[in-house]
């Protein structure tokens, strides 16, 4: 009895987090092209890898040089018993080079390894002037997970192999993912607070355009759109209230190929907006979120606007009742594979 309950949960709860698949298939019948698609992700990877590392020596060379004190984070403390300036050279050319060598031999753990170490070191190094810098991070915690990729790179992979690489990627995705839910919760908790004590917050009408305000005061900046949303506060409410509801739910889209293009996408318009509004530049998020979710493994090759819809985290189940589903998005009768039927849904 309360394995059975157990049992319909766990059911509920997967059907919940993967919403409806748009374009039902066999188990495993897009292994082989979700794999070619994780081996290329990964090979991008290094050689933007390379990319930031390579841009990285000139720009840690020139704060070495212009430092005149250092408050070395615990990864890379023992460099206050050498002479800092040359170390840091050697620590951020090794970096660059150790990119290289994964880019090349991407299937070879000992590279991924070393790459991700040596990117711990210099990510440690630009944060070591009293202040956090987040440039770096996600890119540091996506180096990490690769490195439990399957070791060795086979002609003809297994489909031990195949799987395991797809699940580390996914993993990866998640973790993403996770750090703007987590932004997202951060949001909307200060948010509720604010609601609660009658003050201007994240879902007053005039929250961001305070925030703005604030930040140009602080700064000194002006910002390119700043004033135009400070100015239509209508126009920006729903905007940021929408980009609350893109953050908060973000870990649901790991478990839903179908709108990983889609968020990929809508992440990308949050950071070219902090650049318009604030001027935060994270060129990295914009190479990762590319890589992994517009790019994604196990991005569909079809959509439908209402395979999308109703797989949206916390409308989708409503949507679900109110759209019928159509007879191209039926569950398959025949041994597993879809029919290929006319739908008249709008493809996008």
């Amino acid at each position: 009895m309360i394995g059975a309950r157990l049992h319909r949960l766990t059911r509920g709860l997967r059907r919940d987090m993967a919403g409806e698949s748009p374009t039902p298939a066999a188990p495993f019948a897009r292994l082989n092209e979700s794999f070619s698609r994780a081996r290329i992700l990964v090979k991008v990877f290094y050689l933007c890898s390379a990319y930031i590392s390579y841009l990285a020596l000139d720009e840690l060379h020139r704060v070495a040089l212009q430092a005149e004190a250092w408050d070395f984070l615990w990864p890379v403390q023992w460099l206050a018993r050498l002479q800092v300036r040359p170390a840091v050279d050697c620590l951020a050319l090794a970096c660059f080079l150790f990119g290289l060598l994964a880019f090349q031999f991407e299937g070879r753990r000992l590279f991924r390894a070393l790459f991700a170490a040596s990117f711990l070191l210099v990510a440690a190094i630009v944060n070591s002037f009293g202040g956090t810098n987040h440039l770096y991070h996600a890119w540091l915690w996506i180096a990490i997970g690769l490195i439990f990729l399957p070791q060795g790179s086979a002609r003809q992979p297994s489909r031990l192999h195949k799987m395991s690489c797809l699940t580390t990627i996914a993993a990866c995705q998640a973790l993403l993912l996770s750090f703007y839910s987590l932004a997202g919760l951060w949001k909307t908790l200060s948010g509720l607070a604010a609601l609660a004590s009658g003050h201007v917050g994240n879902f007053s009408p005039g929250g961001l355009s305070a925030t703005l305000a604030d930040r140009m005061l602080q700064t000194g900046t002006s910002p390119l759109l700043a004033n135009f949303v400070i100015d239509h506060v209508w126009l920006a409410w729903p905007m940021f209230v929408s980009l609350i509801y893109v953050q908060l739910f973000a870990i649901f889209v790991a478990f839903r190929p179908q709108l990983h293009v889609l968020w990929g996408y809508a992440l990308i318009s949050f950071h070219l907006g902090t650049w318009l509004l604030m001027e935060i530049v994270f060129p990295q998020h914009i190479l990762f979120l590319a890589l992994f979710f517009v790019l994604s493994p196990f991005r569909p090759d079809r959509w439908t606007l209402r395979g999308i819809l109703v797989s949206l985290p916390a409308f989708g189940p409503l949507l679900r009742r109110l759209l019928p589903m159509t007879a191209a998005a039926a569950p398959c009768q025949n041994g597993g594979r879809p029919r290929i039927r006319a739908s008249s849904d709008p493809a996008i």
